[in-house]
């Protein structure tokens, strides 16, 4: 009785965060149009839906490390052009996303945006993980005994054959 009484609330409660949930973000990907939106500082979040067009969006985030929480209100007003910025019959520019920047290199974050009294769900997205490239070993390491005998062979190879190459030149001449 009680494994399935456990097994319902896990049931439940994997759908309790998607309840104040109006829409679900996402990072972009490959099928998005972009190589990746996932960076060492920063995430490419899609945009709300249109049906909030002309609201302004906040964005709430938690590093899930740190447990430090923000809030940047007023990022952007959602409009509903597909992202597409015309001057004529040219498109200037497409806007698939927001970037989340100064974030944390190789942290996990909860990010969710906030339109009025709408919530989105939360997304869990990692920022990649990259090192200091000062700790990269730039020297060459020392050659071996072995590399520097095969070179030995080979310029003496390349040297009698050059002068058997002359030779040959020479004699056939006369």
């Amino acid at each position: 009785m009680r494994a399935e009484m456990l097994a319902v609330l896990f049931v439940l409660g994997g759908f309790v965060p998607l309840i104040d949930a109006d829409f679900i973000p996402r990072v972009l990907t490959v099928e998005d149009g972009v190589l990746t939106g996932r960076f060492p500082d920063s995430l490419l979040l899609s945009l709300p839906p249109c049906n909030y067009s002309g609201q302004s969006a906040d964005l709430e985030y938690l590093n899930a490390n740190t447990n430090e929480y923000k809030i940047l209100t007023n990022i952007f007003t959602v409009n509903c052009t597909n992202g597409i910025s015309t001057a004529g019959s040219t498109a200037l520019s497409r806007n698939l996303g927001y970037q989340v920047m100064n974030l944390t290199n190789g942290t996990e974050y909860k990010l969710r945006y906030r339109i009025g009294a709408t919530n989105s769900s939360y997304v869990l997205a990692t920022t990649r993980t990259v090192f200091d490239y000062s700790g990269i070993d730039e020297g060459l390491p020392a050659r071996s005994g072995a590399m520097v005998v095969i070179t030995v062979i080979l310029s003496l190879a390349m040297f009698f054959l050059l002068i058997c190459l002359i030779l040959s030149t020479v004699m056939s001449t006369s």
